[in-house]
């Protein structure tokens, strides 16, 4: 099994070199790992220190010493002069390993280690023997033990003397989880694929290995151009996983497994409901293992405490007892309208025994369903509605289960705009859908527009019929057509026109929940028009501003939480917020995970931003590559064309060109909003500049700039001139400082004093440049600043101001890697790995002989390269480096 516990591993070792600790006591639940971080601490350890390693058993618990048998000699009668001898076999054995050890490198005057796993399985004689050699100063002791049980005496003692430390082990954290599944599986693995295999677990170590193994065994988990990607909602669980689970309740009292079963089949269950069929006593019990907990601290909501007990419990409850539970608990089924995965789990508990269900809470249930991505179970509930009033929305939701698995023909199929729909309601329910699954199929904007329009005659001969509700129904459909429009605003650029129908949305009156949506989709839609007009900052904080609203999950089958978060990350990597960008996208996938499930590849898109950005290049192109295979298996918010220009760019960049070559051919533009787009056009330009020097990349980077500025579009025209800049056109840096000095954020601030200086040939100011950029994390254009900082006060020479930017550049290269190297725009090809390096040094101010000095290297091997360097860059000076680097 992979081992990802080095941080918890690192813990123990620190604690027991403390001075003052002789134990440390290890905390753990079954299967997360606690054997393994003992073995591994063992393994380590017996190179220094002399090691026991101990295993407690339930069985060998009731004879003296027992777990010891493999160091003694157990055939005499215990008594004192027993364990005196006992005592004396094993510090016999710890001199044994001491003599072994000898000539070895020694661990400092570290004690010997014993190490117990499971140590509330061994005897109370071998747990004194312990304490007896801890206190005495013989031995040090690592121990772990299951929350489930007490300590064998005297063993807490240690505690109170102040000589023992306890460690608690949680499960393994998802960056964690996805380092776990990449060293079981020997390769990268699609961040969607690891989140579902590590959520699925809860981060236990034992269910994470047997769920990938299974998965693999039975062909839902394989590897597409080098990347493991899962397909999940197919896969049964193998006897592997239903025997991991029944030895973790081995010994559960049979009424805390018939509560078990319950809380399985409906979690999550009130505690008060469940009082009324078993004893507290009982669920006390379920507590104390833990196999069940509270859904939150305030809540009185019990949920199992790992999802694969529910999900191995649910397989293995018979049938006919499935039924009776059901009728004990719940009878007659009811929409109550609570928590809505109770609602999910109870009508599907329903449904699999037979009992009949009405259409409206089958239809609440798989618009649930198809929220959280549970497609297949989605489209199984909207299968079994049959009244006629609930078709057009049933035929909706099985829509959008097929858009979630990347069926968007199939899914616009079930999508036309009703005819003679009974409400307004009815009327509107999809529409956005219906939006966004024109947009993924490439449809024209003047289709969106049209569908707007359909809406409001639609909406106005309902209103005609019923003059009562006319305002209330002209304001619902009004509305939607709106949002409609604003996505068809979104696709075609035309941020200057969205101001007033986002002011218009806002004012719509109608019914409560209508206005509720279109408050939210205000705010997003509004979130992206500041974004492309140079106002990410306000752009942001108008996206989590949707986002905290209360908005109905079951108003629509819409991506309105997902929506809301491509607007919100989009803004913060605009305006250069990286870090905290990846921090949002992990705090959704711990909080709403099915929301970043539908991202899939696109949280690498997320991360591939920063590192491109950053100028890491190498980074980005991992990150990037690993999310391109789930895109092109499902793609909601149409990010793959995005994703495939920054990888090509980054390939270009690392010089991989048959790689770069191969993703701008089979690049494929993007249909969704228009600020993704016109960056994806962008990267694309410049991957083909790198690649072909007069391929025209730069003058379409220029041409995208200058129709972005018609637009008023100040994101996306600083963006094409940034890049302008990156590839080496000099020419650009007047209009991007003055056009930065406008646009919010600190990539934007760091790009306006770096353009400002560069223009003005100003080597002091492009020193503080690079400083500013880097702590924005703009590591490429930092090292560019001050090397051409360097040069320049070097020519005028400051010498002293010059040394001091050649430090600043050699500390930015050794923390954040080596300076970017564009593909060559000289007739000799691209650049070797050495004379890049030695380039490198050179641009920033060494001297030949430092450079030699630096590398080990001759003062001819030098001249040589730099010489071969010149020739391919199409140069001719060292001056020039700065610039052709």
């Amino acid at each position: 099994m992979p081992f990802c516990r080095q941080e918890e591993l690192a813990d123990i070792v620190s604690a027991i070199r403390g001075e003052d600790c002789r134990a440390v006591f290890l905390t753990a639940d079954s299967g997360l790992g606690g054997s393994t971080i003992l073995a591994k601490l063992a393994e380590v350890a017996q190179e220094h220190v002399p090691v026991l390693m101990v295993r407690g058993s339930q069985s060998l618990a009731r004879i003296p010493f027992g777990v010891l048998s493999p160091y003694l000699n157990l055939q005499d009668t215990p008594t004192e002069a027993f364990r005196l001898g006992v005592i004396r076999q094993v510090l016999a054995t710890i001199d044994a390993r001491q003599s072994e050890l000898a000539g070895a490198e020694a661990g400092g005057g570290d004690l010997p280690l014993v190490v117990i796993d499971d140590a509330h399985a061994i005897d109370e004689g071998t747990a004194e023997l312990i304490v007896s050699l801890v206190m005495s100063g013989t031995i040090n002791v690592v121990a772990s033990h299951s929350k489930r049980h007490r300590l064998p005496e005297p063993l807490p003692r240690l505690w109170s003397t102040g000589m023992a430390e306890n460690i608690i082990l949680h499960p393994l954290s998802q960056e964690q989880g996805h380092t776990f599944c990449e060293l079981m599986l020997s390769g990268p693995v699609s961040p969607a694929t690891s989140w579902h295999y590590w959520s699925t677990a809860a981060g236990n170590p034992l269910f994470l290995h047997l769920l990938v193994n299974e998965a693999v065994e039975q062909g839902h988990l394989h590897q597409k151009s080098g990347t493991w990607v899962g397909e999940y909602e197919s896969q049964a669980h193998g006897r592997g996983l239903e025997e991991a689970v029944q030895t973790v309740l081995r010994g559960l009292s049979r009424d805390g497994q018939e509560a078990l079963n319950l809380i399985a089949l409906a979690e999550p269950l009130a505690e008060s409901d469940l009082r009324g069929l078993v004893s507290e006593q009982v669920i006390q019990e379920l507590l104390d293992w833990p196999l069940v907990s509270y859904q939150s601290p305030s809540s009185d909501l019990l949920v199992l405490a790992n999802p694969i007990y529910g999900q191995v419990i649910r397989e293995i409850v018979p049938l006919a007892q499935s039924r009776v539970l059901h009728e004990q608990l719940i009878g007659d089924l009811t929409d109550d309208g609570g928590n809505r995965e109770s609602l999910l789990r109870r009508v599907l508990w329903a449904v699999e025994v037979g009992i009949e269900v009405g259409d409206a809470i089958l239809l609440r249930a798989a618009i649930l369903a198809s929220k959280l991505f549970q497609s297949t179970t989605s489209l199984h509930l909207a299968q079994e509605i049959y009244g006629a009033n609930f078709q057009l929305r049933a035929t909706m939701v099985k829509a959008r289960a097929k858009y979630n698995l990347g069926d968007y023909r199939g899914a616009f199929t079930l999508m036309e705009l009703p005819q003679d729909p009974a409400n307004v309601q009815d009327l509107v329910f999809g529409a956005l859908l219906r939006a966004s699954t024109r947009s993924a199929l490439g449809m024209p904007v003047a289709m969106l527009m049209a569908d707007a329009q359909d809406l409001r005659t639609a909406g106005e001969k309902l209103a005609f019929a019923d003059p009562g509700n006319a305002e209330a129904i002209i304001g619902y459909s009004h509305g939607s057509a709106l949002m409609v429009e604003l996505i068809a605003l979104s696709r075609a650029g035309r941020y200057a026109e969205m101001t007033e129908l986002t002011a218009m949305l806002s004012a719509q009156q109608g019914l409560p929940a209508a206005e509720e949506i279109n408050r939210a989709m205000a705010l997003t839609m509004d979130s992206e028009r500041l974004t492309a007009q140079g106002f990410p900052e306000q752009g942001a904080q108008r996206a989590a501003e949707a986002y905290s609203l209360e908005h109905s999950e079951e108003n629509d089958v819409f991506f309105l939480p997902e929506s809301i978060m491509l607007r919100h990350l989009t803004a913060m990597l605009c305006a250069g917020y990286w870090s905290a960008a990846a921090a949002v996208m992990d705090q959704f996938s711990l909080e709403e995970g099915p929301i970043v499930f539908t991202f899939g590849g696109g949280a690498s898109v997320v991360r591939g931003m920063g590192s491109v950005r950053a100028g890491a290049f190498s980074d980005a192109l991992k990150v990037l590559l690993g999310g391109l295979d789930s895109l092109q298996r499902s793609d909601p918010q149409q990010l793959l064309g995005y994703c495939t220009a920054m990888a090509a760019y980054s390939a270009a960049r690392l010089g991989q060109r048959e790689l770069a070559h191969r993703l701008v051919r089979d690049h494929v533009e993007s249909t969704g909003i228009f600020l993704v787009l016109a960056h994806e056009r962008a990267y694309l330009s410049a991957a083909r500049q790198l690649l072909l020097p007069d391929g025209g990349g730069l003058a379409e980077l220029l041409a995208q700039a200058d129709v972005a500025h018609d637009s008023e579009s100040a994101m996306i025209e600083l963006n094409a001139l940034v890049l302008a800049l990156e590839l080496g056109d000099e020419s650009v840096a007047a209009r991007v400082a003055d056009l930065a000095a406008g646009v919010e954020g600190p990539w934007a601030r760091g790009m306006c004093l770096y353009a400002d200086s560069l223009h003005a040939g100003d080597g002091q100011r492009l020193k503080e440049a690079g400083e500013l950029l880097s702590q924005a994390g703009v590591m490429g254009f930092a090292r560019l600043a001050l090397a051409k900082s360097s040069a320049l006060l070097s020519g005028a020479g400051l010498q002293d101001q010059a040394r001091i930017a050649r430090q600043g550049l050699r500390k930015l290269s050794a923390t954040s890697g080596p300076a970017i190297q564009p593909a060559s725009s000289g007739k000799g090809g691209a650049l070797t790995k050495r004379e890049r390096q030695i380039a490198s040094f050179a641009a920033q101010g060494m001297t030949d002989r430092d450079i030699a000095v630096e590398l080990t290297l001759s003062l001819r091997t030098v001249e040589g390269h730099l010489y071969r360097a010149y020739a391919k860059l199409g140069i001719s000076a060292r001056e020039e480096l700065p610039q052709a680097l």
